[in-house]
């Protein structure tokens, strides 16, 4: 029975991944399984990703990679929230996150702890995206397209938050759960400060999430949107992924850009929305967009995993270098 067991859980988390290692290609899920709204920060030539924990995890898992594709858990995080934004600024990491009608901040010096309690920001609105302009000045945007200032330190609120962005208005026949702009993610890239954000709803029609562009001079706009809008969707229930969305950019090591996002496998929305991962490319006119000719990932690229286990030490065990 045990063998049994070992065997079907495997093949459940393993179903997103066998499905894209088929056509050998984009996008790529990197965490196949329930790890949705991901986000993911490069330190030097280290990149660390975490995604909503909601109810059902005790923590924020931290992931860690070499690669951006083999990912393997280094640390939970105290508190369980969804939507979050880890990024790192001036020496330190920090998670913001919505839970309870309010919005968190816990922070540390080291991935791996000890991270700080939660810090109640005592705002609304939810699934923030921090970003800090030239002269250090640091803003929390949320849902909605408001946004906050935040202290120097970034563990409090200066005023009242107030509406910066109306989002991408996509064409008016599309089928979607509701307009939901949410998850804003921002990136300082060729001058420009570039928010990507979801639009949508996450678990309606099959077509109806997707990730859009804006960007700005400003790091609080005013907000230009892309062109090439939406940067990723679904357009069809016959695509491989449905839901595609909540995406966050990345630059890795040797100057190539990807984007990250999550989705549900083709008819399997009990498994959860997988985090997937494709290369984008710059426009001569200073947007990105993902690559209409990416080549596929080699079948000779070593991907790593995790070592299978009945136990479920890895992903629910918390070191105690988390802890403050």
């Amino acid at each position: 029975m045990k063998k049994l067991a070992i065997v079907f859980l495997l093949s459940v988390f393993m179903l997103p991944l066998r499905g894209s290692d088929s056509i050998g290609g984009f996008p790529r899920a990197i965490l196949p399984g329930d790890f949705a709204d991901p986000t993911i920060v490069r330190d030097g030539e280290d990149y660390y990703m975490t995604h909503s924990a909601f109810s059902y995890a005790p923590g924020l898992l931290v992931w860690h990679s070499r690669d951006l594709l083999s990912w393997e858990p280094v640390c939970r995080v105290p508190g369980s929230g969804y939507a979050p934004d880890l990024i790192k600024y001036d020496g330190k990491f920090y998670i913001y996150y919505p839970a309870h009608g309010t919005n968190y901040v816990t922070w540390a010096t080291d991935i791996k702890g000890p991270w700080s309690k939660p810090i109640d920001l005592k705002v609304g609105d939810i699934a923030p995206g921090h970003v800090v302009d030239s002269l250090g000045n640091r803003y929390l945007h949320l849902s909605g397209g408001t946004m906050v200032e935040l202290s120097r330190d970034g563990l409090s609120t200066i005023g009242e938050r107030h509406k910066v962005y109306e989002g991408w208005q996509y064409p008016e026949d599309w089928e979607v759960e509701c307009f939901c702009l949410e998850s804003p993610k921002l990136t300082f890239q060729n001058g420009y400060f570039y928010m990507t954000s979801a639009e949508g709803g996450t678990a309606g029609p099959t077509t109806s999430h997707m990730a859009v562009s804006a960007r700005s001079r400003s790091a609080v706009g005013p907000w230009e949107n892309s062109p090439y809008n939406p940067v990723v969707h679904t357009y069809s229930a016959s695509e491989r992924w449905w839901s595609k969305g909540h995406a966050s950019i990345i630059d890795d090591v040797n100057g190539n850009w990807w984007i990250v996002y999550h989705a549900y496998q083709k008819g399997l929305h009990t498994l959860g929305r997988s985090t997937l991962i494709e290369p984008i490319e710059w426009t001569a006119d200073g947007w990105f967009r993902t690559k209409p000719s990416a080549k596929p990932i080699s079948r000779n690229q070593p991907v790593v995993f995790s070592t299978p286990s009945d136990t479920f030490k890895a992903l629910f065990s918390i070191p105690d270098s988390c802890i403050s």
